[in-house]
């Protein structure tokens, strides 16, 4: 039998905790379920929870399920540069938040962006738990693991990433508005699959993504 062979079971099984359970808990679970019973902060630690339990369950399914090396998922050690490189594009893709939410909040009439409102919603202290969650847990389910294991799957690295794109996009809709949607998730989740299938570095990724949101903890002490 070959490697594939043998590990596809629990490599269905990583799939599903990394792209169907997160769809499943943040499109229909956390806006009708969650939200309804809970105030803003129990919501969100509710969901880093879920979240983090999902990223557990993928690195269970990769050491003990598929018996690979978590650079398997792209995990690696960043050199000095690249984490200069993962910093500076970070900061820069920040810079452009403001300028595409605008642009978007313009072109889509009446659905105004939501995603800093929302957020400043929460407490400081919860929503620096949720930078450091997003950053870590999204880029281990939707690029690293998903990914990796799309390519092996299909042979196909931009089908892959666009595969997981789609699912990183769809489970902001029901929390952000159209605008945020498609002026600020969109070019981001782009943007991170791209660096992730150019660099195959889980940790330049995630880094990168620290960055881009870190600014909305300034927004929020500033409050």
């Amino acid at each position: 039998m070959t490697r594939r062979a043998l590990t596809m079971t629990p490599t269905t099984l990583g799939l599903a905790c990394a792209l169907v359970l997160p769809f499943l808990y943040l499109v229909i679970v956390d806006p009708y379920i969650v939200a309804a019973a809970t105030g803003p902060n129990a919501r969100a630690v509710i969901g880093y929870v879920v979240m983090w339990t999902l990223v557990a369950a993928v690195v269970a399914v990769t050491a003990l399920g598929e018996r690979r090396q978590l650079s398997s998922i792209g995990l690696r050690r960043l050199s000095v540069g690249l984490l200069a490189l993962a910093v500076g594009a970070g900061l820069a893709l920040s810079l452009l938040y403001p300028l595409v939410t605008v642009a978007a909040d313009a072109l889509v009439a009446g659905d105004p962006s939501e995603g800093v409102g929302v957020a400043l919603e929460t407490s400081v202290w919860v929503l620096a738990a949720g930078v450091v969650t997003a950053a870590v847990t999204e880029e281990v389910l939707f690029r690293g693991y998903a990914i990796e294991r799309l390519i092996e799957l299909t042979g196909r690295a931009w089908l892959s990433g666009f595969l997981s794109l789609v699912v990183f996009v769809a489970i902001h809709v029901p929390t952000k508005g159209l605008a945020h949607v498609l002026g600020v998730v969109v070019p981001l989740g782009a943007a991170l699959t791209v660096l992730y299938l150019r660099k195959r570095n889980l940790t330049f990724v995630a880094v990168v993504h620290l960055m881009v949101d870190a600014p909305l903890i300034v927004l929020a002490l500033a409050e």
